[in-house]
């Protein structure tokens, strides 16, 4: 393997390295998001156990978020 060759493969690595890097932080932060969305869920059914409207709260709260 020549010298070029081998420039040509670390820059490709890198730039791949990159590109993952970018991919883990996106995918980090949507994890985040849906952890906090399951906390808020969890609270909620904690705070409202026999509440008959829990679903339509649930669905509110999905219907927030997606506007």
């Amino acid at each position: 393997m020549d010298k070029r060759n081998y420039k040509e493969m670390l820059a490709d690595t890198i730039s791949a390295l990159n590109t993952t890097e970018k991919e883990v932080s996106r995918l980090q932060i949507l994890v985040a998001k849906y952890q906090d969305k399951e906390r808020k869920i969890k609270r909620l059914v904690y705070d409202n156990p026999n509440d008959f409207g829990l679903g339509g709260k649930i669905r509110l709260m999905y219907r927030e978020d997606n506007e």
